[in-house]
């Protein structure tokens, strides 16, 4: 699977009861680009249940906050303050397909690109010129961002596709740096 960008990214607030029901496990927390994710995805169901698919992705997310601009999906924070997401970078992989799932673990591997970070930035850049953005403005944004509060956080999720259900969803944060 290639990595899809530019769309917003908001999970599920309901997914967040059913998170201890599947668990990433990562052996380490700290990455630099070109290196492999090793862990392991654990799945403690209540009891069975029949899924469409069990995945397990990177995801780096731009957040931005800031009180005067606006340049894409809005979440309204406190005081005013507006902060936006952005997905900048989503891959993700199969574990399993269709199944009935209770309590298994999937062992998984995922490649880090060696241009992770210059293509995150680069992909969050089309996604302002997607949202309707000329150059001009494009650059106007990327100023002020620089002095609102901007950060990428990445994170590996787990995610249990149920069909007419809320999916079972968790994930884990790390950091990923050109230096550790």
């Amino acid at each position: 699977m290639s990595p899809s960008v530019g769309t917003s990214y908001i999970p599920n607030p309901l997914s967040f009861f059913r998170k201890n029901q599947i668990e990433v496990k990562l052996h380490k927390y700290s990455f630099t680009p070109g290196e492999t994710i090793k862990g392991t995805v654990g799945l403690k169901l209540k009891k069975p249940l029949q899924a469409k698919k069990l995945t397990v992705a990177l995801i780096g997310l731009r957040i931005v906050h800031q009180g005067h601009i606006t340049v894409g999906p809005v979440r309204v924070g406190n005081q005013g303050q507006q902060t936006q997401v952005y997905t900048i970078y989503h891959f993700e992989i199969p574990l399993d397909e269709e199944a009935v799932y209770f309590h298994e673990f999937y062992p998984f591997e995922i490649q880090i690109p060696r241009d992770i970070l210059q293509s995150a930035q680069q992909n969050f850049n089309t996604t302002l010129t997607g949202l309707g953005k000329t150059l001009a403005e494009i650059a106007q944004v990327m100023s002020q961002l620089s002095m609102a509060g901007s950060r990428v956080e990445w994170s590996v999720e787990a995610r249990l596709n149920v069909p007419l259900k809320i999916d079972v969803v968790n994930s884990q944060k790390i950091v990923l740096s050109e230096q550790q």
